[in-house]
């Protein structure tokens, strides 16, 4: 992400904290409901992203146990 997009996220980001609770979590109802896979795909994105970074591997037993689990 460019300067000017993690600027953007962060007003965004800024004015929701601004907003009345009940107009928050309306907000990340909707959000959720019409955004669902792309949330679960960059939460994903983030916590791999997260485990690399921190030199947190899976085992081999786990990489198979992972592989397993998507087919399902």
């Amino acid at each position: 992400m460019n300067t000017a997009s993690t600027q953007t996220a962060h007003s965004l980001y800024a004015l929701y904290k601004t907003l009345p609770n009940e107009v928050q979590q309306a907000f990340l109802q909707e959000l959720i409901q019409k955004k669902h896979q792309e949330v679960a795909d960059l939460r994903f994105y983030l916590d791999c992203k997260e485990a690399k970074d921190e030199n947190e591997f899976l085992s081999e037993q786990e990489q198979q146990t992972f592989i397993d689990s998507l087919s399902q």
